[in-house]
Order: structure tokens, then C-alpha cells, then sequence
């Protein structure tokens, strides 16, 4: 079955994963050096929960930005930054079982500053994050609107849920918009399916999802209603501009040339579409059954 999975980025960053083991290697060493163990009665349990806990803590960080991010600037910039902080409080949780001689004060001097360092990077990493947010956010036009939750996202095409759509299109009506909706079916897919198999048919809708991102304009929202149907949020438009708009795209889709596998021969094929004007007073739940009753009958006709 084709799907995107979202696998680990672990592979791409051995080098940044043995940077992290060194730090926590070298303040261990630089410890073990110039320390000796403390009494048993000596040592502050409550602190090294703490302390311990920020250790856990900033390590967990470091291989969620390793394991979730591609390799870059504002990836590395995280790795560095978060390794200071790492090696700084790594250095005071073994201070809670070890004593140092007089000797090795300059162990306690160091012990803060590759924190402060690493602050000063994190904070650089966060500026280039947020520039970098702002670029992701333009690549996302026509997915998702002003409101994003991850969890709603279908693997399948990468177009969020219809009940993300749906919510968008609620709040879209209580904030006064006018515009269209529309709901696109693929025709006999089901057939299609059976004839090439399922992780065809999902390859094909991947293919499909992205032709309509193409077909759309900035402020629009495609998302994935269910199954082999996609919806459309098309604000700002009146009523010729919107069916122009939904016609283009079946007439797109009827002229997608795919391919099964190795196969040399293009599969095509066609799609139907209705669409209903959405004001702040229209009943939502009414328009979607309207369109779904249309297309069923429809189906049903043709077949």
C-alpha cells in the first residue's frame, strides 16, 4: 500500500549523533578526572531529580530536532546549542556525586558558561526558524489555513481531513465570507482499483492531490473529504469565476496521464464535480448533503 511514511531523518545525522554522545562523554571524563566520589550521606537526591530531569530533558530535545528535521542551518544551529546546554547541565548533575579539590575550581568556572553559549545559539536558531516557518507557510497555501494540527493530515495525499475542511468552512462562514465549496469525485475508481490494485489507487490520489494544489489559487483550501472525493473552499469568487474554476481542474484531471508501474500505457480518467455558493447564513450540513446527494445520483445514473 503506498503511503508516505514519515520515517526517522536519524540516518542523516550520524555525525550530529556522536557530537551528542562526545559532549555527554566529555563531561563525564573531565569529571571522573577531577572529582572523587562523594559519601552516600553527602549527596542531594531532591537536586540530582532536578538536576538529572534537565539532562533528560535537553537530550530528549536534541534527538527530536535530529529525528523529526532534515539536515540544515537552523538544524545544526539547534544541535549545537542544545549540545552546550546538554554538556553545562551534564557537568552539574555529576557536581551532585563527586567533590572536587580546591585544584579544580576551573571545572565549577566552566560548568556555566557553554550554557550561555548555547542560549546565544538557540537563539539564533530560533530566528532562522522563524524565517524558515514563514517559508514552509507559503508552501502550504492551499492545504491548510489558519490553523494547523498535524493529526488531521491524510498520509495518503498530504491534504488535510473533511473534518478540517469542514471546521475551516464553519469559520470561514463566522467571519462573514462569502464564496464556493465544491466537492470533486473520481469516477469509477473503485473500478480502478480493482483493476490495479490499492497502492496504485493511493498513488493516484497522491498524484491527483497535487494536481489540485497546482489548479488553485493562494487563498483557496483542497482537502481530502473521503475516499476518492476531494473539497474545495474557494473564497471571494462569484458564481462563473467558481465553476471555471472546478471545471479546469476536472478537465486537468482528465488528461492526467498515469502510469501502472513499469507499464509503458497512460491510464486516464474523469471526474465530476458539484459546487454551492457558502454565505455566513447557509446550513453547511445541508449544502454537503446536497452535493453528495447530487453526485450519488449521478453516479447512479451513469452507471
Amino acid at each position: 500500500m503506498f503511503k508516505l511514511r514519515n520515517h526517522t531523518q536519524f540516518g542523516h545525522h550520524k555525525g550530529w549523533l556522536v557530537f551528542t554522545v562526545a559532549v555527554l562523554s566529555l563531561a563525564l571524563v573531565l569529571s571522573l578526572n577531577a572529582g572523587s566520589p562523594k559519601l552516600f550521606a553527602e549527596i542531594s537526591w531532591l537536586d540530582i531529580l532536578g538536576e538529572g530531569s534537565i539532562v533528560l530533558l535537553t537530550l530528549a530535545w536534541i534527538l527530536s530536532a535530529l529525528a523529526s528535521r532534515p539536515p540544515g542551518k537552523v538544524t545544526r544551529y539547534i544541535v549545537i546549542g542544545l549540545g552546550c546546554i546538554l554538556f553545562s547541565a551534564s557537568l552539574d548533575l555529576l557536581d551532585e556525586f563527586l567533590r572536587y579539590p580546591p585544584a579544580s575550581h576551573w571545572l565549577s568556572m566552566i560548568e556555566s558558561f557553554p550554557a550561555v553559549v548555547g542560549m546565544l545559539v538557540m537563539t539564533g536558531a530560533l530566528y532562522l526558524w522563524h524565517h524558515e516557518q514563514r517559508a514552509i507557510n507559503i508552501q502550504l497555501r492551499r492545504r491548510e489555513w489558519d490553523y494547523r494540527d498535524h493529526g488531521e493530515i491524510d498520509p495518503i495525499t498530504q491534504l488535510y481531513r473533511g473534518e478540517y475542511w469542514q471546521a475551516r468552512a464553519a469559520a470561514f462562514q463566522e467571519s462573514g465570507g462569502n464564496g464556493y465549496v465544491a466537492i470533486i469525485d473520481i469516477n469509477d475508481f473503485s473500478y480502478f482499483n480493482e483493476r490495479y490494485g490499492q497502492a496504485e489507487g493511493d498513488r493516484y490520489l497522491h498524484e491527483v492531490a497535487q494536481l489540485l494544489i497546482m489548479n488553485l489559487r493562494q487563498q483557496d483550501l483542497a482537502c481530502r473529504y473521503a475516499g476518492d472525493r476531494f473539497a474545495l473552499l474557494l473564497p471571494d469568487v462569484c458564481e462563473t469565476q467558481a465553476y471555471n474554476i472546478v471545471k479546469q481542474i476536472c478537465i486537468s484531471i482528465e488528461h492526467v496521464a498515469f502510469r501502472h508501474q513499469a507499464s509503458a500505457e497512460a491510464i486516464y480518467t474523469s471526474a465530476r464535480a458539484e459546487v454551492a455558493q457558502l454565505t455566513p447564513v447557509s446550513h453547511l450540513p445541508n449544502i454537503l448533503r446536497g452535493m453528495l446527494g447530487k453526485l450519488e445520483k449521478g453516479q447512479r445514473t451513469a452507471a
